[in-house]
């Protein structure tokens, strides 16, 4: 009986930690494969707690990871390079992801004097028309004193206490010599693997000039941004009605919104390149608020809306209704192809309707 006990709790426990925060998964950006797992790891502990506990049994602490596997770096000294043009050109990096390579270079040591430290970094930066831009720049210090010492102070040994798994903040750091000589040095870690915060210290105690600055690309528009719609947002109806064996009900729709909130409609265009994907991003087109006047007349054709037909197919474009404040639920509306109505509300299955010409010509610009 006991057990019989235990699945019960199981499945209602599953029940609440996937249905709910996978509708409220967040729109912007990231991946629904990444919080499927996420959402599964915490389920998985949930029930073997609740298991344990129906058998009388205490969950204890987790065990403790063990000591970090030592830092494993390239023998030698740091490669000396010459004909030094930009970091742009000769340092690049990318910025979704630290520059890790320099936790396993060869360390400094006696035999490069540098006279010079130039970092390069990759910065979202405020344009004054309201949109963001990622900006590189590049910034040269000739006080080296604190950062030479910090890069030359050893490794952490072995540790015996668990490591984070964040990752870690990894300087884009060159030296040069007074010829112009230029090299990526081994950066000094600690026993799990990350930058010392000696070093981490110094770096950001340079005195920098900037001798270099070049925008990599737009991160939000300025219409984007004064829409208040942000620059990308995921096609919800392809994400929902694309997965096996959980496409949402048709039926008629409930309109997730509060009762007097203003309306916000976004508009986004889907390149083609994530058109049929499992979570395909749009990218700003126009967005606007809706007047009190627009919503009244909005509501009734909602209502009246059929359930989805039957259809296969990615959307050009797609438009998104919600909240101005960000409360309630999300609408979005198929404005071309197979123009099907998902309601996504903040508790509860999301709902399949068919958009119809009277909605589209309320939704146009």
């Amino acid at each position: 009986m006991i057990w019989l006990e235990v699945a019960i709790v199981a499945t209602q426990t599953i029940q609440r930690a996937i249905v709910v925060p996978l509708r409220a998964t967040a729109r912007r950006g990231g991946s629904l494969g990444n919080d499927v797992g996420a959402v599964v790891r915490e389920v998985v502990v949930v029930v073997a707690v609740a298991a344990l506990s129906a058998c009388g049994a205490v969950a204890g602490p987790p065990a403790d990871s063990g000591p970090a596997p030592p830092v494993t770096r390239t023998a030698g000294t740091p490669a000396v390079e010459s004909g030094w043009t930009s970091c742009a050109v000769d340092a690049p990096e990318a910025f979704a992801g630290p520059l890790t390579e320099a936790l396993t270079l060869p360390r400094l040591g006696t035999g490069f004097a540098a006279t010079a430290a130039v970092l390069c970094r990759q910065e979202p930066t405020r344009r004054p028309d309201g949109g963001t831009d990622l900006v590189l720049t590049e910034g040269r210090s000739t006080e080296l004193t604190g950062l030479l010492a910090a890069l030359r102070l050893p490794d952490g040994g072995p540790t015996t206490d668990a490591c984070t798994l964040e990752l870690p903040s990894v300087p884009n750091l060159l030296l040069f010599d007074v010829s112009g000589r230029w090299i990526r040095p081994g950066l000094p870690v600690d026993g799990c693997g990350k930058p010392l915060p000696e070093v981490q210290q110094a770096v950001r105690s340079l005195r920098l000039s900037i001798t270099f600055r070049t925008v990599v690309r737009e991160i939000e528009s300025a219409g984007a941004a004064a829409s208040g719609c942000g620059q990308s947002w995921s096609d919800m109806v392809a994400t929902e009605a694309g997965q096996q064996g959980s496409r949402p009900p048709v039926g008629r729709i409930v309109p997730p919104f509060p009762p007097t909130t203003p309306l916000r409609l976004c508009v986004f265009r889907v390149p083609t390149g994530q058109q049929g994907g499992s979570k395909p991003a749009g990218s700003f087109a126009y967005g606007r608020s809706l007047p009190p006047s627009e919503r009244e007349a909005l509501l009734p054709v909602l209502a009246a809306l059929p359930p989805a037909g039957r259809c296969v197919g990615a959307a050009d474009r797609f438009a998104v209704l919600r909240a101005s404040d960000g409360t309630g639920g999300e609408l979005y509306v198929e404005l071309d192809h197979c123009r099907r109505v998902l309601v996504s509300p903040s508790v509860g299955p999301p709902t399949l309707a068919q958009a119809d010409e009277p909605l589209l010509e309320l939704l146009a610009r």
